[in-house]
């Protein structure tokens, strides 16, 4: 099965990105692809912001959505600033897959620009995504 991996901000377009196809991982799919969010700190400290990991399958009449997982980012702020941390989601529309991630935050103090979206304004932290595994049993059922 031919999967990647959409992420992004609460689904924003423009905070929007996708991993290549992994077409060796058979079900436990690997990438190893680094995403990073600039995200003013006040708000690391609300709920509200999410980063939102689609899974797709590559299919000839066009992609599927075979699951989903949704990441409070005040849950990842909320478990200190360590240099590298790694957290297992269950993916949701699957029975027994997990996703794993590794993620870190920096600081971050950036000159004035024009934002697309509240949480940039400011000084704060980029969180980095550095990989997302997969680790799943069989999802063939679902790409029918």
């Amino acid at each position: 099965m031919k999967v990647y991996a959409v992420v992004s901000l609460n689904r924003d377009y423009e905070t929007m990105r996708e991993t290549t196809v992994d077409k060796y991982g058979n079900t436990n799919h690997r990438w190893n692809f680094p995403f990073v969010y600039s995200i003013n700190g006040s708000y690391l400290r609300q709920p509200g912001l999410d980063v939102v990991v689609e899974l797709f399958c590559e299919r000839t009449l066009g992609d599927k959505l075979v699951g989903q997982v949704i990441i409070p980012v005040k849950s990842l702020f909320d478990r200190g600033l360590r240099s590298q941390s790694s957290l297992s989601y269950p993916i949701a529309g699957t029975r027994y897959a997990k996703l794993n991630i590794l993620y870190s935050f920096e600081e971050t103090a950036k000159p004035p620009r024009r934002r697309s979206a509240p949480w940039e304004d400011g000084d704060g932290l980029d969180i980095l995504v550095r990989g997302l595994s997969l680790m799943t049993g069989d999802f063939s059922s679902l790409i029918n």
